[in-house]
């Protein structure tokens, strides 16, 4: 054994690649583990593909679940309360009339946002002891953005496999 192989600790001999070396000088490395490029490949090229087929098939349920719904109930307007706080716990309600005249001033619960005195346009499910703001629209807003970010990583995936296979053929 000659003095170079004894400088690697752990090893008898030199450290026979860049990486070693930054790995015996305390640097940080990329990749630097076993198996590291195998987990690597299996995240890009299986987990989160199958990750954005979910999300996609996700986003286009949640769209066609909504594509005309209207909120069910009575419509009316909200007249929001003073808050009444007793030991800690807050009441967030008002009044409410709907718009046919039929219910008058039934006290119920809004939103803990809303100012007291505030006038809002509402629905109100006899079901419940809350009332929904109008336009009481549903926001695709997360869905499309989860849907265009699985199109944007499947067609980027699909392009590379295109690619390898053309250059394979040539």
């Amino acid at each position: 054994m000659t003095a170079e192989k004894s400088l690697q600790p752990g090893r008898l001999g030199p450290p026979d690649s860049a990486s070693q070396l930054a790995e015996a000088s305390g640097e940080l490395v990329a990749m630097s583990f076993p198996g590291a490029r195998r987990v690597a490949g299996w995240l890009f090229w299986v987990v989160f593909p199958a990750l954005c087929l979910a999300a996609l098939a996700l986003a286009v349920l949640n769209i066609a679940g909504h594509i005309g719904d209207h909120p069910t109930g009575i419509r009316g307007t909200f007249i929001v309360s003073p808050r009444s706080c007793v030991q800690g716990i807050c009441s967030f309600g008002g009044t409410f009339t709907s718009d046919d005249g039929t219910i008058k001033n039934l006290p119920l619960l809004g939103d803990p946002r809303w100012h007291s005195q505030d006038v809002h346009q509402v629905m109100f499910d006899p079901n419940s002891v809350e009332v929904t703001a109008l336009p009481g629209h549903w926001d695709p807003t997360p869905s499309v953005i989860a849907a265009l970010g699985s199109v944007t990583y499947l067609g980027l995936v699909g392009s590379l496999v295109r690619g390898a296979r053309r250059d394979r053929r040539h």
